[in-house]
């Protein structure tokens, strides 16, 4: 199959033992796309003269040459990758990571219900990512599916760490919505915290106790500037009853995300118009400044800054 992760064209087969495996999605010989090709004897062969490639990218077979021919030193490129919790990730860049790729909270774990989603979003994976961990545009882009307007205030605890960013919201109140009516507890104190994960994931959850809990992860990979290209998993506990209660929170979130796809391409659509990015930032912009900071620190290789804390007042 063809994938485009970070503006990368890959084919990604697999072996005869499983094992996955990515290539330039390009032959070569006359660069036909190796994904339209198939795969024969653990390489995967182009559909234009039929040159197979290993899971190393090494050219094994020129039908043409015949079957004892000295073949030339023909390679494509090669990427790292790794099979993990049903996904297969991909290293663009050089060195190959040294590390197991992002869990998945929770997910395959007894007791936790799981569904997952992929969402191309026109926007950046800042866009994204400020989208996912910012609450005051649900009131708006969500009302009356996943929050309501309340007036009163509550407190936002935002700390800053190496790698990440997280608000934890004291004292919010259950708004009326059609998410809090079929799934949220009566009488529970909820804890609400906001993760961001450098680079590109977004963590939410909505905590009840050990037997109501909702973790909603969001990995966000860069297709080009414009585009990215959002897996999402969502894993909670709500008892026995968990498999039957995904009949309609499932259809229920990929109704709440296709608002968010809506409002990111409405406002990409303005950074067309006016230029490019010319934001005005204030306090209860939680995360925003956090994100753009920490990523573009990684980018640049440089020390993280100082952890730090800041309470904010804020309102939905």
């Amino acid at each position: 199959m063809a994938a485009q992760p970070f503006g990368e064209h890959v084919v990604l087969f697999r072996t005869e033992e499983g094992t996955p495996a990515a290539l330039a999605d390009r032959c070569a010989h006359r660069n036909s796309a190796l994904a339209t090709g198939r795969i024969v004897e653990s390489c995967v062969e182009c559909p234009y003269h039929g040159w197979r490639y290993n899971a190393q990218g090494v050219c094994i077979h020129i039908p043409a040459l015949g079957c004892d021919a000295n073949l030339p030193n023909v390679i494509v490129k090669s990427f790292a990758c790794a099979e993990q919790q049903g996904y297969v990730w991909v290293c663009p860049g050089e060195p190959p990571p040294d590390t197991k790729p992002f869990s998945f909270p929770q997910l395959g774990q007894p007791g936790w219900t799981t569904f997952r989603m992929r969402t191309l979003f026109e926007g950046s994976v800042e866009a994204c990512l400020e989208n996912f961990l910012d609450c005051p545009h649900t009131v708006f882009v969500h009302k009356g599916w996943f929050r309501s307007h309340d007036t009163r205030e509550l407190t936002a605890i935002v700390r800053r760490r190496k790698n990440s960013a997280e608000v934890e919201f004291q004292g919010e109140p259950i708004s009326a919505s059609v998410v809090s009516r079929l799934l949220f507890p009566k009488g529970r104190e909820l804890r609400h915290t906001d993760q961001f994960l450098a680079p590109n994931i977004s963590r939410v959850d909505y905590d009840f106790g050990p037997d109501r809990h909702f973790i909603i992860t969001s990995q966000c990979t860069p297709l080009n500037e414009k585009q990215t290209e959002v897996f999402t998993v969502i894993t909670y506990r709500f008892g026995r009853i968990g498999p039957l209660v995904r009949l309609f929170f499932e259809p229920l979130s990929r109704r709440i995300i296709q608002q968010d796809v809506a409002i990111l391409k409405a406002h990409s659509r303005q950074l067309e118009r006016f230029g490019g990015e010319q934001f005005c930032n204030v306090e209860t912009d939680l995360l925003g400044l956090h994100i753009r900071a920490l990523r573009a620190r990684i980018e640049r290789n440089e020390l993280p800054l100082p952890e730090a804390a800041r309470e904010i007042k804020i309102r939905f």
